[in-house]
């Protein structure tokens, strides 16, 4: 009981923490007209409080303790240093009753639910609880037996992290960005080329790069079908610079998924790649060593992302990835991207069963040897 107490009290203090952090940030930001035009600075609270909980389930999970940075009392550093900017801020504006209140109203979502009024008294007890989560917790740092992890892991997890963070802030704080994300996400949902066409052409010059952006983007978020994108590009930017396009910018989608992969672990891994799907490349990776990520990227029903994510927790080596990842989706791509251009629906179906059986056949020769050592 007395562990269930104090891990309550860890996870609200560094929520506490975070919290004040974004409040001093926001509150700064706001100072600055320029900014405060451009951007809703209040979702900087919302960031960092989101940040600071992915951080500790994060370590809790791969070190079985806390961030460095949050370890050995620099919490209460942290919430010394960053209550100094609220309290000056609007004591010179006058405002101590409602920027904080407004600000955090705004950042936890409750501007149309509570006043603000009622958002200074939840303010109150929301200080009264963090500040004596963060005395009570101060003891609690290490759950279990704690395994360091190497710095270029922590390097990457912070890259990872910040760069996440700074996409949600801009998502939630700048309505045009926000729009964008949304109308992308929509266009590439509906599995619609020439929609999808049209969207990248609203884009004029930067037209390639929203395309490899949203090709990247869909390789870490593997709901979003890649295929859209190959047929559009061979549409927009002819099938030699739609194909160029499309591979370059997969390549580096798969690359970032294999190491996200290797920088937050196997535990982590497994939060959004099932452990049946892991089990089984496991087995599949023992069987094929090296030719299993060439293999899986010939076989259109493999997803590509679960492949990518797979991969950064095996013994494969970067350059074995590479090699494989780039060879086993270049055929595909090249004769997308000129079916994109060129073909009609039913000619693009009767070439995916094409590649289908050029898929197999190439798998089939790469894996003969085996075949023939069973029989023997």
């Amino acid at each position: 009981m007395k562990l269930v107490v104090q891990t309550c009290g860890l996870f609200l203090g560094q929520l506490f923490s975070f919290y004040l952090a974004g409040l001093s940030v926001g509150l700064l930001l706001i100072q600055v007209q320029w900014i405060d035009m451009r951007f809703d600075s209040a979702y900087v609270v919302t960031v960092l409080m989101g940040l600071a909980l992915w951080l500790c389930i994060v370590f809790l999970i791969t070190e079985g303790g806390l961030p460095f940075f949050l370890r050995k009392g620099k919490p209460f550093l942290a919430v010394i240093c960053f209550s100094v900017v609220p309290v000056i801020v609007t004591l010179i504006n006058g405002s101590y009753l409602f920027m904080p209140a407004y600000i955090t109203s705004k950042a936890w979502f409750l501007n149309d639910v509570l006043t603000i009024s009622q958002m200074n008294m939840l303010l109150v007890a929301w200080f009264v609880l963090g500040i004596t989560s963060l005395f009570f917790s101060r003891g609690l740092q290490v759950f279990g037996n704690r395994k360091e992890l190497p710095t270029s892991q922590k390097i990457g997890i912070g890259i990872f992290s910040g760069t996440v963070a700074l996409f949600v802030f801009f998502y939630l704080g700048h309505r045009d960005f926000q729009r964008a994300v949304n109308d992308a996400i929509v266009v590439m949902q509906q599995a619609d080329v020439s929609a999808f066409r049209a969207y990248l052409l609203s884009f004029g010059p930067l037209a390639p790069i929203v395309s490899g952006w949203l090709m990247v983007f869909q390789s870490v978020i593997a709901p979003l079908p890649a295929f859209v994108i190959t047929f559009a590009n061979g549409l927009v930017f002819g099938w030699l610079g739609g194909a160029l396009l499309s591979w370059g910018s997969a390549m580096a989608g798969a690359i970032l998924c294999f190491y996200l992969a290797k920088w937050l672990g196997r535990p982590v891994v497994q939060r959004f790649v099932s452990g049946k799907a892991l089990a089984w490349w496991d087995q599949f990776f023992q069987k094929y060593g090296s030719y299993s990520v060439l293999i899986a990227r010939l076989v259109p029903i493999i997803s590509f992302d679960l492949v990518s994510y797979a991969a950064g927790v095996t013994p494969i080596t970067f350059w074995n990835f590479f090699w494989a990842t780039g060879l086993g989706q270049l055929p595909a791509t090249l004769l997308y991207s000129y079916l994109g251009e060129t073909a009609t629906d039913v000619v693009k179906f009767l070439f995916l069963l094409f590649t289908i059986s050029i898929a197999l056949v190439i798998i089939g020769y790469l894996l003969k040897p085996r075949f023939l050592n069973l029989k023997d």
